[in-house]
């Protein structure tokens, strides 16, 4: 290793100035009180070192902790000067390569190749990555002999097994090829193999173009940074990015790595944390935890790395905030060092990130109105497909509001790690419910799935999508290859105005045939229905199932209501009510549904749902989400339980032009939505005031009382 680091990615200098934070209330504290615990924990358990299990079994969770213990107890002996931590970092090292080369090759359980501890290489990646860095922390105090059996039994079969036995998965442009590469790489670096170090780094091929960690940095992420699966999976490539990156910068600054492809590292590391909610979770987009947040290890990295070599935003240092832990690192110190004195109530900044290796396969657009935890966020997609994880969601939108998910997004079928559901992995529900266009927040066509279920043609298309002028928060989506013959597109923005406390969100959905098809505008949402309002709601004596395929076989139908060109609805989940307006031209019908249908090993969740449905040609969804009242169950207060819009309609207008009337107590709002090529035009309102000329996508008028509208076609 180069003199410029004695443990790799750790100085004995930078070690002093963490061991200063010992006992500390702050997130570095905290990172040193829960390592210290967890190292404690296994030098009682003493050396473990199992056979093989399936996934989420007992002999694959002893595997996976022992890696993160070899690194921990490696970096708590050098803080603590624990010789019995070093020890037993050694010791377990010892003990797998004392057996490894013997192990035979796990069953494989699903596409990915298999390894020895584990039934698919990633977590081998992984393995690998974290003993690298307890090697680099023990390399020092070993004797010759010592390093050289670890050298033998272990690190070099696993090079061997990633690099020659897998040599055709090496190279993948994937999450899985990244940690491949981070593995292989920081390993190299440890052993001092120049010859492993330089394929990691530049590929098979030597080219840094085709695989290697510089063709997964440029290819993986779009110029701006957005990473194709979507955040959960973002998050989840960060971590080895982030590590690897910290590496090289160190040991070979001439590589200049952080600024490689146009810094998209840097970009990369923007995205991933501007994703987050208020709370800091990642919207569930694609295969995703509903849970995810930034706390994750590879949030806490990319937040550190960030403060530490590049300009962090405030508005992204408020969210660290929320991390209660962060990364035993200089550069977790350097974070620590920038939240001070920053505000967690920094106002929010709407965003678009582009999708795709060179930006042009659509985006995601990421509208945001207020500050801290009071804020809101809706999520609106139209990008790529997402690989293997990703699902038929174009023009899906999720909505953040009052501190909780309103629509939410369902995220994968999956009980990770769960042994006794199927292991951990992802279900056969992932793939018949989750994944399929009916468990997003969108218009489904005809009951089908977005480019008929078929992931291969997805991965060919995107949408387009752009941000709304004249407005903070809002954007517009266009997509006219999901389904035969049927162009949709997707307008939404949050509307502040002095009517409400909090931000309306409007979500104009118009789809544009010549041929009639089914439309089911539907969405998730938790909580506890209050009431539909101005129609008759009729719980069904029996649950009926919705379909038979595309997700519907997993849909109970518990009621409906009237075929009606108006719908109101009204739940309550925590403190807050939250209600839903819809307008169609033709009448829809309306449905309450559960997730949960033809499940007998119970492995969906039970999700509530809304479904409007009506045949047509072409036809527009006019619908308004708005977050209201106050819910106190223990003090048994409530107030402003009933929606704030009183009237919601559409008035009369041209192609390309829309005018949306909100009548709330206080006075009545008009939203104009203007596309391209009737900007230009004017409105008469009919009051004494003079024409109003629209010149941007969205123009909002506080109207008096008696003022009347009419546009001049």
């Amino acid at each position: 290793m180069s003199a410029q680091g004695d443990y790799l990615l750790w100085t004995r200098e930078e070690l002093d100035e963490i061991r200063r934070q010992q006992g500390q209330d702050n997130a570095m504290g905290r990172s040193l009180a829960a390592l210290e615990a967890r190292v404690a924990a296994s030098m009682a358990r003493g050396i473990v070192i199992p056979g093989q299990g399936e996934a989420g079994s007992f002999e694959h969770n002893t595997h996976k902790e022992n890696a993160r213990v070899i690194e921990g107890a490696a970096l708590w002996g050098r803080l603590s000067d624990n010789a019995q931590a070093l020890a037993h970092a050694e010791e377990l090292l010892a003990g797998y390569a004392a057996c490894y080369r013997d192990m035979p090759y796990q069953v494989a359980r699903n596409t990915n190749p298999p390894g020895r501890l584990f039934h698919q290489i990633l977590n081998e990646h992984i393995w690998l990555l974290h003993a690298s860095l307890g090697l680099a922390l023990l390399k020092p105090s070993l004797s010759e002999a010592r390093y050289q059996s670890l050298l033998d039994g272990l690190f070099q079969p696993m090079l061997e097994m990633f690099t020659e036995t897998y040599r055709h998965d090496f190279d993948r442009i994937h999450n899985h090829g990244l940690w491949a590469v981070a593995a292989v790489g920081i390993c190299a670096m440890v052993i001092e193999s120049p010859e492993h170090l330089a394929i990691s780094i530049d590929g098979l091929d030597g080219s840094g173009e085709t695989g290697g960690f510089l063709a997964q940095i440029a290819l993986l992420f779009s110029p701006q940074g957005y990473y194709v699966e979507g955040p959960y999976y973002h998050r989840f490539a960060i971590h080895p990015l982030c590590l690897f990156a910290e590496a090289i910068e160190r040991h070979h600054p001439e590589r200049r790595v952080l600024t490689h492809a146009d810094g998209r590292i840097e970009k990369s590391l923007h995205v991933l944390l501007s994703t987050a909610y208020p709370d800091g979770r990642f919207p569930a987009l694609n295969d995703a935890s509903r849970s995810m947040d930034l706390d994750d290890e590879g949030a806490r990295c990319a937040m550190s790395l960030l403060a530490a070599r590049y300009e962090a935003p405030r508005e992204l240092l408020a969210l660290a905030r929320q991390q209660q832990g962060c990364w035993i690192h200089a550069n977790g110190l350097a974070l620590l060092n920038a939240v001070q004195g920053v505000d967690t109530q920094v106002e929010a900044t709407t965003q678009l990130f582009r999708d795709g290796p060179d930006g042009q396969s659509g985006g995601h657009a990421h509208l945001k109105r207020g500050q801290g935890l009071a804020a809101q966020h809706v999520v609106l997609t139209a990008g790529q497909h997402g690989m293997g994880h990703g699902h038929f969601d174009e023009l899906g939108l999720s909505f953040f509001s009052r501190g909780k998910e309103v629509l939410k997004e369902y995220g994968f079928a999956r009980w990770v790690n769960v042994e006794t559901k199927f292991g951990g992995r992802y279900l056969k529900e992932n793939e018949g419910y989750a994944k399929q266009s009916v468990a997003h927040n969108l218009v489904v066509v005809d009951m089908q799935s977005q480019h008929a279920a078929n992931h291969a043609l997805a991965d060919e298309r995107h949408g387009e999508i752009s941000l709304l002028t004249g407005c903070a928060a809002g954007a517009r989506a266009r997509c006219d290859n999901a389904h035969d013959g049927v162009a949709m597109q997707r307008e939404v923005l949050l509307v502040e105005s002095r009517h409400t406390e909090t931000p309306i969100l409007l979500d104009v959905f118009t789809l544009t045939s010549e041929q009639p098809h089914v439309y089911d505008y539907t969405f998730h949402h938790g909580g506890h229905v209050v009431r539909w309002w101005g129609s008759e709601f009729t719980a069904l004596d029996a649950l009926e199932v919705m379909g038979d395929r595309h997700g519907y076989q997993h849909l109970w139908k518990q009621g409906q209501c009237r075929p009606a060109t108006g719908h109101s609805m009204t739940w309550l989940e925590g403190d807050s009510f939250h209600s839903w307006h819809q307008i169609t031209q033709a009448p829809a019908e309306a449905f309450q549904l559960r997730v949960g249908a033809n499940d007998p090993d119970h492995n969906l969740r039970p999700d509530a749902k809304v479904m409007t449905r009506l045949t047509a040609t072409s036809q527009t969804f006019y619908s308004l989400f708005e977050s209201h009242g106050h819910f106190d169950e223990a003090l048994e207060q409530c107030g402003g339980a009933r929606p704030q819009v009183i009237h919601f309609r559409v008035l009369p207008s041209a192609d390309g032009l829309t005018i949306l009337e909100l009548t709330f107590a206080t006075g009545r709002l008009l939203v104009v939505l203007a596309e391209p090529a009737r900007q230009g035009e004017s409105l008469t309102l009919e009051a004494g005031e003079r024409p109003l000329r629209i010149e941007q996508d969205v123009t909002l008028i506080d109207l008096p009382d008696t003022a009347r509208v009419s546009h001049n076609a």
